[in-house]
């Protein structure tokens, strides 16, 4: 990158993490991978009344704030309508907004990135083959089964879009004659 540090950046919420980041990228701004908070938001809310309409509450007040005083009376209104006001982990929560937030972060260029998304994608796809009480000969097994199945899809795939040609949507010939030199 030619020595200059990157504009923004997204990670998991960890705190090690954090402070490299405040330590070396000081300018750089952090932004936390949201599927982490809601992948966590059943534990944080276990007990409370009603989940799915909490979690759609929730979910619009961290994404369809549109400023930051009405993100601020929101989430007030809404730990005071679960009282959640004993949860630490909702303090916790509230004092790390600006990584988490879209309304302190939505001044910064994040080409729609909120999540480590790829990284999220292979842990989804390999965890359907192996878990944790794997030994290692199993391991490399299902591991194999799994990049075997991903290439072969990919390779369908491939077949697929080959023979699928959809119709002109202008009718130009220019764009017949692209669209069999380049698809």
């Amino acid at each position: 990158m030619g020595n200059a540090p990157p504009t923004t950046i997204l990670t998991n919420q960890c705190e090690s993490i954090k402070g490299a980041i405040r330590e070396t990228l000081p300018d750089t701004i952090h932004r936390y991978c949201i599927w982490h908070f809601m992948i966590k938001l059943p534990i944080r809310l276990k007990g409370v009344c009603d989940y799915k309409a909490m979690k759609s509450e929730f979910k619009s007040i961290i994404f369809n704030s549109i400023t930051i005083a009405e993100f601020e009376a929101k989430w007030v209104a809404f730990i005071k309508k679960y009282k959640l006001e004993e949860r630490q982990r909702f303090h916790n929560l509230h004092s790390e907004k600006k990584y988490w937030v879209s309304v302190f972060l939505k001044h910064y260029f994040w080409a729609g990135m909120m999540s480590t998304q790829r990284c999220e994608l292979m842990h989804a796809f390999f965890d359907s083959y192996m878990n944790r009480r794997n030994f290692l000969k199993q391991f490399i097994e299902q591991y194999e089964i799994a990049l075997r199945y991903k290439y072969d899809k990919g390779l369908h795939a491939e077949t697929d879009s080959r023979k699928i040609h959809l119709p002109p949507f202008s009718g130009f010939e220019w764009e017949i004659q692209v669209q069999t030199h380049h698809t």
